[in-house]
Formats: C-alpha cells, sequence, structure tokens
C-alpha cells in the first residue's frame, strides 16, 4: 500500500471510532432576554427559549451564574427567573442528555438587574 492509502485508512478509522458531537445537529436559543439587556428587578422576568437538542440532547438546564436552577423539558418554552440580585448576571440554557450529563450546546446571555 502507498503512503496516501495508508493514511486515508487510518483517518476514517480514526473518525469511525470517535464519536462524532456536532453542535450543528443541536442548539439553543435564548430569544428573551437578549444579550447586555437591562432587566428592572421589580418586575417579572421569564427567559424565552427555544431547544434543539439533536440526537445526543435530551432535555436543558437552566443556569443562572453557574448555579443550576432548573431543568426544563419542553423544547420551548419560558422560564420565570426568580428575583435576581442587582447587579450582572450570567444566564444560561445548556442541554444535556438523559444521564444530565451536558453536551456541549448551549446559548448564554449576559444582563444587567437594575
Amino acid at each position: 500500500m502507498n503512503i496516501n492509502l495508508l493514511s486515508a485508512l487510518a483517518t476514517v478509522l480514526l473518525l469511525a471510532a470517535v464519536p462524532s458531537i456536532s453542535l450543528a445537529q443541536g442548539s439553543v436559543k435564548i430569544q428573551s432576554p437578549t444579550d447586555g439587556a437591562i432587566l428592572d428587578a421589580m418586575d417579572e422576568n421569564r427567559l424565552v427559549y427555544e431547544v434543539k437538542p439533536g440526537p445526543r440532547g435530551d432535555h436543558a438546564h437552566v443556569v443562572v451564574d453557574d448555579k443550576e436552577v432548573a431543568i426544563v423539558r419542553e423544547l420551548k418554552g419560558s422560564y420565570l427567573l426568580e428575583t435576581l440580585s442587582t447587579g450582572k448576571h450570567n444566564l444560561c440554557v445548556r442541554v444535556a442528555n438523559k444521564a444530565h450529563v451536558l453536551i456541549g450546546i448551549e446559548e448564554c446571555v449576559r444582563v444587567t438587574v437594575d
């Protein structure tokens, strides 16, 4: 065998052995609030999202400032954010599999609460 054929064969075997994690197979869209939004601390603030979990995902976790606050199973919906303290916050929706392992599909927005 020539070197190019061996290289091609090795690439095919490697790709077959390593599961593909294609982020294009799933997505998360936070529709509201938008990145950089200023929220009123006295308002009822909702996180509006749409999740396409892809073949490896099952549900999503809502995360506020690196703390999981909810598990959502509806692929499109909203989550009422508990009272947020004034200041900057990071809001994320992260796709997880049935074992609650995050699979790398997520979207986050930064907001400021006044």
